[in-house]
């Protein structure tokens, strides 16, 4: 006899027909299962054939119903019978445009309907109709869905636009956490299937990269990740991972990719190509392919993209105003951000260093994703509106300052995410600044990286707040000598954690009610087992001496920059260099220190210009041991005669060069001093209109008010200790 191999749909007739202590309708079986009648009544042969091949006996009676004839031991038998059969898939129409679409992205030849028919096991018809849902889905990213009749179905377009669908289609089925976990432990298809079928459709889609190669790409990222001057997020490593994987995979099927020259030239030039080149290197040797230059060029645009794994605040500077004064031009952009945030909600925001940090650090990889065309994906970002509506239309205004200064139109994915800076900053600033003396040490880990764990920060201080939030970690850096060195009584996290030796609990990153419940619960867990042992604040005081040691070194740097003022006006030179080498030799006292001061000019401007866009001015700063203390004056150039700077691609005339120097060991608060200045600059027009259009007096004046408020700060500061 042969063997039937049966739908799930058909099981579960089966399953009811066995179950019913009598007769049973169509019309109940068709409503139980969510089809029409219609549906049951062309399943039925089928039905009746299986309980046939297994000795059974159906009985139907028009207008009652069906009816199994069987004794309670044949319906135990017949229930052994269906748990250990075979059930063949029947797949959903998404489904089905799923394994299609997979197909067409790996195959380069076209694909026949009967192959699809047969797979899939429906008519031609229901794949046409499927094959236009593949279309729509094709045009979003300019894929062409060529149907010829006798020759088959196949996809046309750029070979760019097919890498750019192939990742898209796999985060659009595989969520980060997912896509680490393939990342970690190389998954393989797993389970069995009775005949070529049974196709699972989530490892067909993995089948679009080599998953064979993943494993060898990760341990080299991890080497290289060393060179970065940060560490990426998970999603940044993840997708570097899967981009290159996916590179390899097209190389392999000799689709190589173009970029455009001028890009290209510009690329090569920065510090992310070498290690690309590294990268591709090591690759090229372990697995011997060779891989062009232009697919080295998109590996660079995927880290230039990048962010910083946990984002950004300002304690994870040394020195904030040296990141501040780094991250210039930016930083103009988000304080215009911020006010407009702050107008619209009506809460303080201007004076947070933590969102003015935390928006700089993500918006830089954003920006130069958004330059490269690289998509920008929020997982939370439907969550996000829902929650924070208000919010959201807050951030889009916002965004409108990046979209102007380059003619961006900023997605909304992008939006969510300074939707959760801003709104992470809101919390804070409605939070009871009372602390109960009974505090539990935490920390919060996520995935997703910079706006993610600060979001859920700021709702755990809202909703709790004995809670001290220690640390915004990522799960891959969750140390146990660390948390109890630390000790944290608990672990927040948005993912599984493995093999803790602490509490954890698991809850969505935006904290909804039920997560708020489960955190009250391990709490009160806590307290049983700690028997209300408190941990206490242990930020220290700084006494009567270091308060007045701190003020004396301000004023020190203060005296410096006063002193060493100078301004030189109508100046004619020709160019940025020699604009540098005047500078150095008006600040250095003899000729060696100014070229050393030059050199350390020259080795800054190579890693990136400080320009005040649309100014005309331009930032010459450096730490260097062409000086012993700190330096600072104005240069302005003859009004008829700028210097044409080429700018990130754009030209700007130079007329107006501010220098500031320190020497390479200088003291923090020396340091923190004379970046006042450069944060006035970002701050407000009137001292860049000073130092444009101003005399001598005037811009030594306004050095001195500046100054003197910096101090006077620092003192009410020291007032409060007391």
């Amino acid at each position: 006899m042969v063997e039937l191999l049966i739908t799930s749909r058909i099981k579960q007739i089966l399953e009811m027909i066995c179950d019913a202590s009598d007769s049973i309708t169509v019309k109940k079986i068709a409503k139980k299962l969510g089809v029409s009648t219609r549906t049951i009544l062309r399943e039925m042969p089928t039905v009746e054939k299986w309980l046939e091949n297994n000795d059974f006996r159906l009985i139907k009676k028009p207008r009652i119903g069906i009816k199994l004839i069987a004794t309670l031991e044949d319906r135990k038998r017949l229930k052994r019978l269906l748990d250990s059969e075979w059930i063949e898939k029947i797949y959903t129409p998404e489904e089905r445009q799923l394994l299609i679409l997979s197909e067409l992205l790996e195959r380069k030849e076209p694909t026949k309907f009967f192959y699809f028919s047969h797979l899939l096991k429906v008519s031609e018809g229901t794949i046409s109709h499927d094959l236009d849902k593949v279309e729509d889905w094709g045009n979003r990213y300019k894929l062409t869905l060529i149907r010829k009749p006798g020759l088959g179905v196949y996809l046309t377009g750029d070979e760019e636009d097919f890498r750019r669908a192939t990742i898209n289609l796999l985060y659009e089925h595989f969520d980060e956490t997912q896509m680490l976990h393939i990342m970690k432990h190389n998954l393989t298809t797993q389970g069995k299937a009775k005949d070529s079928i049974e196709i699972n459709t989530r490892n067909k889609l993995m089948n679009l990269i080599d998953r064979e190669i993943i494993k060898v790409i990760e341990t080299i990222i991890h080497k290289v990740e060393g060179d970065l001057e940060y560490t990426l997020t998970d999603s940044s490593y993840a997708g570097l991972i899967v981009h290159i994987a996916l590179a390899i995979q097209r190389i392999k099927n000799n689709e190589n990719i173009k970029m455009n020259e001028d890009i290209l030239s510009e690329l090569i030039n920065s510090e992310e190509y070498k290690i690309a080149e590294k990268i591709v290197d090591q690759i090229s040797e372990s697995i011997g392919i060779e891989i062009p230059n232009d697919e080295i060029g998109y590996i660079t645009m995927h880290l230039k993209g990048s962010k910083m794994r946990n984002g950004a605040n300002k304690n994870d500077f040394k020195d904030i105003d040296e990141f501040i004064i780094d991250n210039f031009e930016l930083t103009r952009l988000v304080n215009k951000m911020i006010k407009i945030a702050e107008s619209e909600s009506g809460y303080a925001l201007q004076h947070n260093e933590n969102l003015l940090v935390g928006l700089v650090s993500h918006l830089r990889p954003t920006i130069n994703r958004l330059k490269m065309n690289l998509d920008i994906r929020n997982p939370l970002l439907s969550k996000i509106k829902e929650m924070y509506p208000e919010i959201f239309e807050i951030s889009k205004q916002s965004a409108e300052v990046i979209n102007e200064r380059f003619n961006f139109s900023m997605p909304e994915a992008e939006i969510g995410f300074i939707a959760m800076h801003i709104g992470a900053a809101i919390e804070k600033n409605m939070l009871d600044q009372s602390i109960a003396n009974r505090i539990y040490h935490v920390i919060v880990a996520c995935t997703s990286g910079i706006g993610t764990s600060k979001i859920l920060a700021a709702r755990l201080k809202k909703e709790f707040e004995h809670l001290k939030i220690v640390d915004s970690v990522s799960t891959l850096q969750i140390n146990e000598l660390w948390l109890e060195e630390n000790k944290i009584d608990l672990v927040i996290s948005t993912v599984y954690v493995e093999k803790c030796i602490i509490p954890w609990v698991k809850v969505n990153p935006l904290l909804l009610k039920e997560d708020v419940i489960k955190i009250q619960e391990a709490l009160e867990e806590l307290a049983i087992k700690s028997k209300q042992t408190f941990h206490h604040n242990i930020e220290l005081e700084l006494d009567l001496k270091e308060r007045a040691c701190a003020l004396k070194e301000y004023s020190e740097g203060i005296f410096e920059i006063l002193d060493s003022f100078f301004f030189k006006d109508q100046l004619e030179i020709e160019h940025i260099n020699a604009l540098i080498r005047y500078a150095s030799d008006l600040v250095g006292d003899e000729l060696l220190k100014a070229d050393i001061i030059e050199e350390d000019l020259l080795k800054r401007e190579k890693n990136g210009s400080t320009v005040l866009t649309g100014k005309g001015i331009i930032l010459l700063h450096c730490r260097t041991d062409g000086v012993q203390s700190l330096k600072f004056g104005v240069l302005r150039l003859s009004q008829n005669k700028p210097i044409n700077y080429l700018n990130n691609g754009k030209e700007e005339k130079i007329n107006t060069a501010l220098i500031m120097m320190a020497p390479i060991d200088k003291n923090m608060r020396h340091l923190e001093v004379i970046s006042e200045i450069s944060q006035n600059l970002i701050e407000g027009d009137n001292f860049v209109d000073t130092l444009v259009q101003g005399t001598n007096e005037n811009i030594y004046k306004e050095i001195n008010r500046i100054l003197n408020r910096f101090l006077n700060s620092k003192i009410n500061e020291r007032q409060e200790d007391f």
